[in-house]
């Protein structure tokens, strides 16, 4: 599922909201004097913050902002990437970081649990100087605050550049607190570090990238875990950039209760809307599977937050989208209720004139993960054994998975592809009587950048690969999960409900040539699927002329768990039987070395740079038996890339009663196929809006209780329109 505000917006929030950053330099708006974050909610002045406005652990009453633990996690008050905010009037005027903070014990002993602040960046991964990466400054927690208790603390912000900061601190002239202040350097997407050590431009690790932290645009500050080794929650409170003892109560008072919210069934999301008013400073969107009468309700989650940098005079519309996962499940009916928030985010809980329901026919329904026959079994492991990387086992009329610009949001803050050329993917996923879960991709790429032969299967994500989520459980089985919502899982877990990680990738020697292959497991086993395997072939279009890759994978279900660890051994679904699971499907494409772009087919409003070790950001996927399959009446004729989209003229025509309508897709389209009398009537719905795969396809039409006469048939795929005549003769 994804949500999205069509109010007009700056383009610094679309920025955040995208992850990607202005190519353009932009000069960062003063973050101002004795600016508050957070009391009671979250200045609804700042764009994005990750975290949740949770009850204090010690003093239930007093809201807090809780951030859960997660490897190598940064959970901040966020603004635009490329741009951020102008601190640097506050660092000159000797301004402190004020907070309370609250550190579980689970963190004592972890290494790098920080407050970090980190400077703008372009996303780029380049190691040649070009790139612009996020250089942080860190303030690393002391052991003694790692106990569970309340500390109030006035941080005094240190001096401006690496050295001044190493000066003071031989000099002696810091304020105690000032003291655990480290330039920590960079880490880049595109998999290297620089000083990270702390050692600036002394380092040894990339020291010709080194950068001063850049104070005139800071993008985010917040708590960052940058460790693997477990943890526990940080709660803060009172957090504010200013003057020692500043009153804080002024961002006490809740704002006025909401009302006037409509609850509309769209084409293909529910659509919550309501008119912003000055009163309200933003607005706290929630959704549940239940009525919602408080919001605070177990089984009730916050699908939004529209804050003041968003909002602006006119209509607001918070656009749900969400995917069915078996039609099965069809219509389903889904509660919203939407409560205001002060300028600083002090919310009303009141939803008594503002909650409502939604159960819309128009959602569509997602591909599935269905029962293969021992026949199509074993057609799809002689490929494998012969290394004919192909979907022939997958049965006729499966729809696949489709990763591309209409179907996928960014997963790093890398850079969208050009185009879906650039980087998209069709996906056949199916599983057999043996436990054995077959996966096929075709993957459209302009530029083929393959791991080196020696690289490990754990490095494949910065080169042309895939990464899947894959969670071996039902979600409606495990606490907290749902159809809506998945997983609950902030992070990897073992035991009765275990996640997994995926990899396929080939690696290819110095000439070019694939030499190994992988279909590796991580989070459980961290090794390549035993008894599994995979197989590549370059794509070609029916030219002849290279598009892409193609990649044919076997995952023993029943090799993957880590057994010592705990892992559930899961039968596969019976013919009659359908298990949601978390999945979602993840595309890396790197060019000349330097990894672009990663998309991820999950549309959940929570995706972000986590997703890779965050269950709870996949999407409910239904692993259907095969009495469960619903076979499409389009027959694909030839799943060879045409190089352009073709409408063909009905044969035979004239007909009576019976013809066929042929098709080419150069790549996977929503196609709606009708037709129409000559007054403009549509007398039948041959497809409609059908994801298929590219490829030649083929549908029959029954002309039975039509008059003799001529009629229209048109396509509808993407952009792509066409209509034709035929004649109909009895």
């Amino acid at each position: 599922m994804k949500s999205s505000v069509t109010v007009p917006l700056s383009i610094a929030f679309l920025a955040v909201l995208l992850g990607v950053g202005n190519a353009a330099a932009q000069e960062a708006e003063p973050l101002g004097d004795d600016f508050i974050f957070f009391v009671n909610g979250v200045n609804t002045l700042i764009p994005a913050f990750d975290g949740a406005v949770s009850d204090d652990p010690l003093e239930p009453g007093n809201k807090v902002m809780e951030y859960s633990y997660g490897n190598w996690s940064f959970q901040a008050f966020r603004w635009d990437a490329a741009v951020g905010v102008d601190m640097s009037a506050n660092q000159s005027q000797g301004d402190v970081l004020h907070l309370k903070l609250l550190v579980d014990p689970a963190n004592a002993g972890q290494p790098n649990v920080t407050i970090l602040f980190e400077d703008k960046t372009d996303g780029s991964g380049a190691d040649d100087g070009s790139a612009d990466l996020p250089f942080r400054l860190q303030w690393h927690i002391p052991e003694e605050m790692r106990d569970g208790q309340w500390h109030e603390l006035d941080i005094p912000l240190p001096p401006a550049t690496w050295q001044e900061l190493e000066d003071a601190k031989m000099a002696g002239t810091l304020d105690p607190l000032a003291e655990n202040w480290v330039y920590g350097g960079a880490w880049s997407t595109g998999g290297f570090g620089v000083a990270l050590d702390g050692l600036g431009p002394n380092s040894s690790e990339r020291p010709d990238l080194w950068k001063e932290f850049e104070w005139t645009n800071v993008q985010a500050v917040g708590i960052f875990w940058d460790n693997n080794t477990g943890g526990g929650p940080i709660w803060v409170d009172d957090v504010y950039i200013g003057q020692p003892g500043l009153d804080v109560s002024i961002a006490n008072d809740p704002a006025e209760p909401m009302s006037g919210v409509s609850f509309v069934a769209g084409e293909a999301s529910n659509q919550i809307t309501w008119t912003h008013q000055n009163i309200w400073g933003g607005y706290n969107v929630y959704v549940s599977e239940e009525p919602i009468t408080d919001v605070t309700a177990a089984g009730v989650q916050l699908l939004e937050t529209v804050t003041a940098a968003a909002a602006s005079d006119g209509t607001i519309t918070v656009e749900h989208r969400l995917e069915i996962p078996h039609e099965s499940l069809a219509p389903l009916t889904v509660y919203y209720a939407v409560t205001s928030l002060s300028q600083f985010g002090v919310e009303n809980p009141d939803v008594s004139a503002s909650a409502g329901e939604i159960s819309n026919p128009n959602l569509p329904v997602q591909p599935s993960i269905v029962q293969l026959t021992e026949t199509e079994g074993n057609t799809l492991f002689d490929n494998l054994s012969t290394g004919v990387v192909s979907n022939d086992g997958f049965p006729e009329g499966y729809q696949p998975f489709v990763l591309d610009s209409n179907h996928s949001q960014l997963s790093e803050s890398l850079t969208l592809p050009d185009s879906d050329e650039d980087n998209s993917g069709t996906f056949w996923l199916g599983y057999t009587d043996l436990n054995e879960l077959w996966i096929y991709a075709e993957v459209r790429d302009d530029v083929i950048e393959l791991a080196p032969e020696a690289a490990p299967p754990n490095d494949a994500w910065q080169y042309d690969s895939i990464e899947i989520g894959w969670g071996n459980y039902d979600v409606r089985d495990v606490p907290g999960g749902s159809i809506i919502f998945g997983s609950p899982h902030q992070d990897m877990e073992r035991g009765e409900f275990a996640d997994y990680q995926f990899r396929i990738s080939a690696h290819a020697n110095s000439a070019g040539e694939v030499t190994v292959t992988h279909a590796f497991v991580g989070w459980s086993i961290d090794a390549d699927a035993q008894g599994g395997g995979a197989a590549y072939d370059v794509l070609t279009d029916e030219g002849g002329n290279q598009i892409g890759w193609k990649m044919l994978a076997l995952y023993p279900l029943d090799a993957i768990q880590n057994v010592d660890a705990g892992d559930a051994v899961l039968p596969p679904p019976a013919a009659n039987e359908m298990r949601l699971l978390p999945v979602t499907i993840t595309l890396n494409d790197a060019d000349g070395n330097t990894r672009e772009h990663q998309i991820t087919w999950s549309l959940k409003n929570n995706v972000d740079n986590q997703w890779w070790n965050t269950p709870a950001q996949w999407a409910t996927v239904a692993m259907i038996g095969r009495e469960l399959f619903v076979v499409t009446d389009v027959e694909t004729l030839d799943d060879t890339v045409p190089e352009s989209f073709t409408l063909e003229q009905n044969y035979p025509n004239p007909f009576n009663p019976e013809t066929t309508i042929r098709f080419a897709l150069p790549k996977p389209e929503a196609v709606r196929l009708t037709v129409y009398d000559l007054l403009g009537r549509e007398v039948a719905t041959l497809i409609d809006g059908q994801m298929l795969s590219a490829g030649t396809h083929a549908v029959s039409f029954e002309a039975n209780g039509l008059a003799s006469g001529l009629y229209l048939y048109r396509i509808e795929a993407g952009s792509f329109l066409q209509t034709r005549q035929m004649t109909l003769l009895k």
